[in-house]
């Protein structure tokens, strides 16, 4: 759940989801049409269509409502079905590639792999609140292998996530007009699995 859902309502007039929707969708279409660099808080009121101070009483700054819009895209982490780590990473890989289907947010996913090194307030954050909470559910996914026998046990936790999500993230980083089909996340899994499978 992203935070546009997790705001407290605040006194006065009730928040409209309208306004919401129509804020998050200008910022990425901002995103996508000028990157970090161009997406502003006065751009997106009048995208939005909303005053600066309806973007202001609902997230503190441009860093927070760039995170959740991106994060939007990504969708809330996703539940796994438990039944074989395969079973798990494969979720896991789809939901990666999950929401890259449309050319402006498959623009939006190359600007922030762009530009992101030169924002690192922004980057400290999207790794916070959006890439974490991901990873711990890939991390709790891994000891599960683990604790079952389906994977090495001699590997670092966090190395072993870096081996099992580089190829898919790889492939997306080197191939930003398109998704990968689950075929070919199939295919790289089971390239990974094969080392990092418990003989």
């Amino acid at each position: 759940m992203t935070r546009i859902a997790r705001v407290e309502r605040r006194s006065g007039r009730p928040r409209s989801e309208d306004a919401d929707r129509a804020i998050i969708e200008a910022t990425l279409e901002l995103l996508a049409e000028s990157g970090i660099a161009g997406t502003t808080i006065e751009g997106v009121a009048a995208r939005a269509g909303v005053g600066k101070t309806t973007i202001y009483r609902r997230w503190k700054g441009l860093e927070d409502l760039i995170c959740d819009a991106v994060a939007e895209l990504k969708g809330p982490p996703p539940t796994l079905p438990g039944t074989s780590i395969r079973d798990d990473l494969l979720t896991l890989a789809e939901a990666a590639a999950r929401g890259r289907e449309s050319a402006r947010n498959r623009k939006v996913y190359a600007c922030f792999i762009g530009e992101m090194a030169r924002y690192p307030a922004l980057d400290a954050q999207y790794r916070e609140s959006v890439i974490r909470p991901r990873r711990a559910v890939t991390m709790a996914a891994l000891q599960r292998g683990i604790d079952r026998g389906e994977l090495r046990d001699d590997l670092d936790l966090d190395v072993l996530a870096e081996i099992v999500t580089a190829p898919t993230l790889h492939w997306m980083l080197h191939n930003p007009d398109r998704s990968p089909s689950r075929e070919q996340l199939e295919q790289f899994l089971d390239g990974v699995l094969n080392g990092v499978a418990r003989r």
